[in-house]
């Protein structure tokens, strides 16, 4: 067995777990179309006449990566289009970074997770890269376990957006907060 198709497994659960990445942030900004427009525009980085048209066409390109990720027959072009995107989102916050401008919403997934720019988010989105290249390598995985790796990727996502997004449970008399 060669270590392409040892690792097939793995390239699944990547595609699964990045391709629900890309198809939450580009549904979020389908939907929060003008929030974003925004986001995007605050980044100062495109003519402002550039904005409605990268806006739109970078939602839709984030949710087709997304769906060619989970499909298995697409997934190379779909982790290369990811890897693309995601070095071009490193790129836009590690300038704004330099400049200083770290009070900038990431615009990740409008409504859902508000991140502000940070070294950490530039290294954090640089090291999302290869988990979205690995799915071009995987070459003679069955449909079966494609599917399992891509469902527990996207399980794997959720619980990470969950741990992200839900505020933290103070249960009373455990000492996590000021008692009266």
């Amino acid at each position: 067995m060669s270590l392409l198709a040892e690792t097939a497994p793995l390239a699944a659960l990547c595609a699964g777990g990045i391709g629900t990445m890309f198809l939450v942030a580009g549904v979020s900004k389908l939907r929060g179309h003008d929030a974003f427009l925004g986001t995007l525009a605050s980044y100062r980085l495109l003519p402002s006449w550039s904005y409605e048209g990268v806006a739109w066409g970078l939602a839709g390109a984030e949710v087709l990566a997304g769906l060619a990720l989970f499909s298995g027959f697409a997934a190379g072009f779909g982790g290369l289009a990811a890897a693309a995107m995601l070095v071009v989102f490193a790129l836009a916050m590690g300038i704004n970074v330099a400049r200083g401008r770290t009070s900038l919403s990431c615009g990740c997934t409008p409504g859902l997770v508000s991140e502000t720019l940070s070294w950490k988010l530039v290294a954090r989105t640089v090291l999302c890269v290869p988990l979205a290249l690995a799915p071009c390598f995987a070459s003679g995985v069955s449909a079966f376990v494609w599917g399992q790796g891509v469902m527990a990727g996207v399980a794997l996502y959720l619980v990470w957006l969950a741990l992200v997004a839900l505020p933290p449970e103070r249960v009373p008399g455990s000492g996590g907060g000021q008692e009266a």
